[in-house]
């Protein structure tokens, strides 16, 4: 278990509070992550104001870079030191969709199955899976889209955000 900092929206129309939350060891098909940049979105804004939907509390942030710190078991696409792109959800690649070349209609895309917590063990809601305005986050592995190093972590969280990657 990792104890960070991180920006929660506990209640709607509320301001948000940096607290500190507990994210655990990844699992199986399972990322921990270093949360390196992230952008700021119109999107965060509508989870405080209940736009998206009620279950607060709320990890905000989505649009960012960071460096793989621990995988799960099965993983093989990435591994710890990785510099990557997080996606809103990892996608299956056995659907329809993805067997057809066409990733982003996925009909089963998913987020990491565990739950990051608040210190009192209440689970967070991830903003869009992801939930990077900590400095530690818990993602599925398939929402880690690997970078080269020569391209800036502070240049790329929109790229995640677009579906570029």
């Amino acid at each position: 278990m990792h104890k960070v900092k991180a920006v929660v929206a506990l209640a709607k129309n509320e301001p948000v509070t940096v607290t500190t939350i507990n994210v655990p060891d990844p699992g199986q098909g399972e990322a921990l992550v270093k949360v390196l940049t992230c952008g700021v979105c119109q999107t965060d804004h509508h989870y405080v104001a209940g736009g998206v939907g009620d279950e607060f509390p709320y990890l905000l942030g989505h649009e960012s870079a960071a460096v793989v710190e621990a995988v799960g078991e099965d993983v093989t696409d990435i591994a710890p030191g990785d510099l990557v792109i997080l996606n809103w959800r990892a996608v299956c690649g056995e659907c329809r969709a993805c067997r057809k070349g066409e990733p982003q209609y996925c009909f089963a895309t998913h987020n990491a199955t565990q739950k990051m917590t608040l210190e009192d063990g209440t689970e967070l809601t991830p903003a869009l899976g992801i939930g990077s305005f900590a400095e530690k986050t818990l993602v599925a592995a398939g929402q880690c889209t690997k970078i080269t190093a020569d391209i800036s972590p502070n240049s790329t969280p929109l790229l995640g955000c677009s579906g570029a990657v």
